[in-house]
């Protein structure tokens, strides 16, 4: 298939390499297209230029794309140029990156399927703290009683492929909480905006049945 990649993200690019391996043609469409596949050597298609520029999108041929996945850092750009995709260029698959966690969906009524990266991140970082539970790779755990409740306080090592997101990117929907974070010996209190570092452990805090 032709898939059209609008936005050399690291999302967008993790996911040309993937589609190339898997035998697609890839046409990037960004302001660094050409920069990026001089960089990387992707045998991809460019057109260098601005994701929501209809001349742009209509040198880089739009309209013949199988799919168009709109995957910029700017939610905004995102949206409009999936617009774009639709109407002018009657492209019939447009899969759109969001950032909500709560009402992305609602992008879906105007014709195009919407992922949010932040409800994947916080997917994919929940299932992996899942496994490290479950063979009991974790630090450390204690049980503690705040205000007649039973907290479970659990200390987790963190992968190496979590290093750089942010805590609101992989906080727990499901009564887990990252109470802190254990760095250089000491415990720092978690903020929603705290990038995870090398060698951080997480302190999950979890209301016990």
């Amino acid at each position: 298939m032709q898939i059209m990649i609008l936005g050399a993200s690291r999302a967008g690019v993790a996911l040309m390499k993937r589609l190339i391996e898997k035998g697609h043609t890839c046409v990037l469409v960004d302001p660094k297209a050409q920069e990026v596949e001089n960089t990387l050597n992707l045998g991809i298609l460019t057109v260098n230029g601005v994701i929501i520029d209809r001349e742009v999108l209509k040198e880089a041929d739009m309209g013949s794309m199988d799919i168009v996945c709109a995957m910029s850092d700017s939610e905004n750009q995102n949206l409009m140029a999936s617009q774009m995709a639709r109407d002018f260029f009657q492209v019939k698959n447009v899969i759109t990156r969001v950032f909500g966690a709560e009402d992305y969906h609602l992008f879906d009524d105007k014709g195009f399927l919407s992922i949010s990266s932040t409800v994947l991140t916080s997917d994919a970082f929940l299932h992996a703290i899942e496994e490290h539970v479950e063979r009991e790779e974790f630090v450390g755990q204690v049980v503690t009683n705040m205000f007649g409740n039973n907290i479970v306080f659990t200390l987790l090592e963190l992968p190496d492929q979590f290093i750089g997101a942010r805590i609101r990117e992989i906080e727990d929907t499901e009564g887990r909480h990252i109470f802190g974070i254990v760095r250089h010996e000491s415990l720092v209190t978690s903020l929603p905006t705290m990038k995870l570092e090398k060698g951080d452990k997480l302190v999950l805090a979890e209301k016990k049945v």
